[in-house]
């Protein structure tokens, strides 16, 4: 069985994991993946009257480079494909060819879930957009990248999703409220 496969086997995919976000975040850095956090820990982050989420969302960059550090964090972090029949699915990190493909990967972790968006609605361009609206932001012991509340905005109009609408009215009540 090779090592990835065996470190696989060792996560307990039978409940839901909690969301370790220090962890998942310090993992990324300690790896130098180039990154920006959105959703829902961008909102938190942000000080948006939001529900707490569940999962960490970042837009990586593409460059071959920083996709080759993501891979390592996958090993590091014990990475799954999130699947609907059941919390984690093994898959091939390496080469990245195998994922680096799509838009769009949910991923099963030790410190929880991570959703890697490499192509929200709303960026025309990605990382290489969102990067230049981010501002450093403290988690844990780490600065990161974190969206700013208008391009948060943005993306929740863009996506036509039930939950974003529900987001933004929660941010209309709050600053109606505020007035």
């Amino acid at each position: 069985m090779p090592k990835s496969e065996s470190a696989f086997a060792s996560l307990d995919l039978a409940a839901e994991p909690q969301l370790r976000l220090t962890e998942l975040i310090a993992a990324l850095m300690r790896n130098a993946v180039d990154f920006v956090v959105i959703g829902g820990v961008a909102a938190q982050l942000n000080q948006l009257p939001m529900p707490a989420t569940v999962d960490l969302d970042i837009t990586p960059s593409r460059s071959p480079e920083n996709l080759a550090r993501l891979a390592k964090v996958f090993d590091e972090i014990d990475a799954a494909l999130a699947t609907a029949g059941e919390y984690g699915t093994w898959f091939p990190r390496h080469p990245i060819s195998n994922w680096a493909q799509y838009d769009m990967i949910h991923l099963v972790t030790k410190f929880g879930l991570l959703d890697l968006v490499f192509a929200p609605e709303g960026s025309e361009d990605g990382f290489n957009d969102l990067i230049g609206e981010s501002q450093k932001l403290q988690i844990g012991g780490q600065m990161a990248q974190v969206i700013s509340v208008e391009t948060w905005e943005r993306l929740k109009l863009a996506t036509k999703r039930d939950k974003d609408i529900y987001h933004l009215r929660l941010l209309m009540q709050y600053r109606e409220q505020r007035e």
